[in-house]
């Protein structure tokens, strides 16, 4: 009590707040709140990623559509980098034509081996047939030891006729299995050049879909642009329809408790400071995450539902910051924020009353960003002073 006493006769000799520096005492709802952090999202949108590549996991931005564009079904968006893929394309492009004249030259040989083949089986057949004539002559016409002698030939000439056959046949297997490497080499090659021209061609992506052009942010709050190598799962853009947004939100781990699906939700967008939208709760994650690459604080994720916009014209990606209602107490005697001081014998307000000010000690309770909740100390009405009346007191 001395020292309260002390301090209202301080304040008496400091003198009386001017009239800007006061406010009344009022009874009104406490809005109890948890601030959230976030971006508009949009509902209706399509990923746009990297071609699924066999064994390729990284990918070089080289073109971009820009942010907000109107974009058409099938209209190029984005381009990746294809040049490792056509120094493959050259590469195999030497290839299958090595392999093709390779090819070329082996059926030239085959053919000419089948004709040189077909025309020693012709000699030998010949050969055959006039040693037959020869030995089938009769006894009378020809002696009995040259009779032996021609038999002898026949002979010989059916063996070399059998000889010129399983050649040619051996030859014939020998150039089919070589022509039939020679031509999976071939198919081989030409596939992979296909394959790879088609490779490129996908590196050039066109719109899933029509509407407007927008750049997610990644988890360390950057968006993709021309030169970044990207994950071959990474979304490089969306095509997004406009008509619905919903809020990408962060609450701190600390007021998790607090928060809870279908509570009220006021935001202020970044970019429209005036505007302010209106929501409810529609999910809360799980799980709590860091909340950046620099920032270790843990927050976890809300979706909001917005259900006034104030017909704004709103983008996927805008900034907001705005609090969520999770409680409202009714007809409560409130003080300002900026009205309560902290002493060495606990909180007081500075009341003033025909002009004389007084330090009122208070029993506070509930409180939010503007305004605490008084138990005792001050009544409706009241007037006290925003500013401390002791600063520059003797």
């Amino acid at each position: 009590m001395r020292a309260l006493a002390a301090l209202a006769l301080a304040v008496g000799c400091a003198g009386a707040p001017s009239g800007d520096d006061l406010v009344a005492i009022t009874r009104a709802d406490l809005v109890l709140t948890v601030e959230v952090t976030g971006e508009l999202e949009a509902v209706d949108s399509t990923d746009v990623m990297p071609p699924p590549l066999p064994d390729v996991w990284e990918f070089k931005i080289a073109q971009l559509a820009d942010e907000g564009a109107e974009v058409g079904a099938g209209e190029p968006v984005v381009a990746f980098d294809a040049s490792t893929l056509e120094q493959e394309l050259d590469g195999l492009r030497n290839e299958a034509d090595a392999a093709a004249k390779k090819l070329a030259k082996r059926r030239i040989d085959a053919a000419l081996t089948r004709k040189d083949q077909a025309l020693r089986l012709e000699e030998a057949e010949a050969a055959l047939r006039k040693a037959e004539l020869k030995a089938g002559a009769t006894p009378d016409q020809t002696a009995a030891v040259e009779l032996k002698l021609l038999a002898a030939d026949r002979q010989l000439a059916q063996m070399a006729l059998e000889r010129a056959r399983n050649h040619a046949a051996s030859t014939a297997r020998a150039d089919s299995a070589e022509l039939a490497s020679l031509t999976e080499q071939h198919r081989y090659a030409t596939g992979r050049l296909a394959g790879v021209e088609r490779n490129i061609a996908r590196m050039a992506i066109a719109a899933p879909r029509a509407g407007t052009v927008v750049y997610p942010t990644t988890w360390r709050g950057e968006k993709s642009k021309v030169g970044d190598s990207v994950w071959r799962m990474q979304a490089v853009m969306q095509i997004v329809s406009l008509d619905h947004m919903v809020g990408k939100g962060l609450v701190d781990e600390v007021d998790l408790a607090r928060v809870a699906e279908r509570q009220g939700v006021s935001l202020r967008l970044d970019a429209l400071p005036d505007v302010q939208l209106r929501g409810v709760v529609e999910k809360i994650a799980k799980n709590v995450e860091a909340r950046s690459q620099n920032d270790p604080s843990k927050v976890a994720q809300v979706k909001l539902t917005l259900t006034d916009t104030g017909d704004q014209p709103l983008r996927p990606g805008m900034r907001f910051r705005g609090d969520i209602e999770t409680a409202r107490v009714a007809a409560v005697v409130l003080i300002p924020v900026e009205a309560v001081f902290v002493t060495p014998t606990g909180p007081v307000a500075y009341r003033v009353r025909g002009g004389e000010v007084a330090a009122v000690p208070l029993t506070l309770g509930r409180r939010n960003a503007t305004a605490i909740e008084v138990l005792a100390g001050v009544a409706v009405g009241d007037r006290v002073s925003r500013v401390d009346p002791t600063r520059g007191a003797p």
